[in-house]
């Protein structure tokens, strides 16, 4: 797990929810062999669970992979668009099933960003050549949705998972994150607005 300090943000709209949660410690044995500098990313999976009443957006969802110095001299990072895939059912990937009232969604890289993630990559091997262990990295996943419906008072529930050839599985980063709660520790109140369409 050497660039897995912060592995994931959930935000919904313009909600920065940093550091909303812990991984689970069950998670974080099954992440020991992950390592974002060194793994094949092209079989990198994130699984993204919402309520039933929310839709995430085309394009909606993001993998945010950041580097920064202990110190706060540097803060980098770079934000990729994942594809969904096609069914929760087809290609045998193992994905996470829907609990009750929910949907689950999974995503990939766009072929595409292989490259773009390879040469940030190059650039945070480069900065722990220079800063050793004082390189500090996390991965991100950022969500864009919309209300289907009238969103009721109380918790808004959203679980993440991620997959990579170490894990060969999914692994839950985030379980029902309260969304609504998370955003009022920011001093904001959860606003999702509802869909166009």
């Amino acid at each position: 797990m050497k660039f897995l300090n912060q592995i994931a943000r959930t935000s919904l709209i313009c909600a920065v929810l940093a550091s909303c949660a812990t991984i689970p410690v069950s998670s974080i044995y099954k992440l020991r062999n992950f390592d974002l500098a060194t793994t094949d990313v092209s079989k990198l999976r994130v699984a993204v669970q919402i309520p039933q009443s929310i839709r995430i957006r085309p394009a909606g969802v993001k993998m945010v992979v950041a580097a920064r110095l202990q110190d706060g001299s540097l803060n980098q990072h770079e934000a990729f668009v994942l594809d969904e895939l096609d069914t929760l059912t087809a290609s045998g990937e193992g994905r996470p099933k829907p609990e009750k009232w929910t949907q689950v969604a999974a995503y990939r890289l766009k072929p595409a960003d292989i490259d773009r993630i390879s040469a940030f990559r190059e650039k945070i091997a480069q900065l722990k050549q220079r800063h050793g262990d004082g390189v500090k990295g996390s991965i991100s996943i950022d969500v864009d949705s919309c209300a289907r419906t009238l969103i009721a008072d109380g918790p808004v529930l959203i679980t993440t998972w991620i997959k990579s050839e170490e894990t060969a599985e999914y692994v839950v980063l985030n379980r029902n994150l309260d969304l609504r709660r998370e955003t009022e520790k920011a001093g904001h109140a959860l606003e999702i607005k509802p869909c166009q369409n």
